[in-house]
């Protein structure tokens, strides 16, 4: 895992070419976005911002970015944040322990801080937050009627890998379009497929 972040530096932050809306939130069941494909799909975003399974497609909220400074993500609920202290703490992270599920809500004011963007070079539309977080960590891939929370993923030196009984996700922007692999990927002018 810490072998993709001097990687990951090399990539640029993109919110123009494949993060425009309105569109879906697919959550992929992965821990390397080299190589995730559509069949990791687990589960999608609902309007609220809960993590529900595949199954329950036609429940996937609709979500919109906003193209212009703060760059928040708003749904059919009101606007998106992993701020919300009424929202449950992933508690069982050493380093995420602070941190709130994410949740869409009338009442939450959009900050930059709330911000999602896809990143140019990536195969696939991956949704990070952060200083180039790209995964997220929720206690399970729900079940036919369930939820689950969702938050972002944190690592450090006492926590290397996602929280022990927890699962490694990744959140894909489904545009106006299906899901499309994008083009090579390029590193400082050497493609790699």
């Amino acid at each position: 895992m810490l072998f993709l972040l001097p990687l990951l530096s090399l990539l640029t932050p993109s919110l123009a070419q494949s993060f425009s809306g309105p569109g879906t939130i697919a959550v992929w069941n992965s821990s390397d976005w080299r190589v995730a494909t559509p069949n990791d799909k687990v589960g999608c975003l609902s309007a609220t911002g809960r993590f529900i399974p595949t199954s329950s497609s036609s429940t996937c909220g609709t979500f919109t970015p906003l193209p212009t400074y703060p760059y928040t993500l708003s749904s059919t609920q009101g606007n998106c944040t992993f701020r919300d202290k009424s929202q449950e703490q992933n508690t069982e992270s050493h380093y995420g322990g602070g941190d709130y599920a994410f949740y869409c809500s009338k009442e939450t004011v959009a900050e930059v801080y709330d911000g999602l963007y896809t990143i140019d070079g990536m195969s696939y539309p991956f949704l990070c937050n952060g200083d180039i977080n790209c995964y997220y960590d929720a206690k399970r891939v729900p079940a036919q009627g369930q939820t689950s929370s969702l938050w972002p993923f944190r690592w450090g030196s006492q926590q290397i890998g996602i929280t022990p009984g927890h699962v490694m996700l990744q959140l894909v922007w489904e545009g106006a379009g299906k899901v499309g692999k994008r083009g090579a990927m390029e590193f400082k002018g050497e493609a790699r497929d």
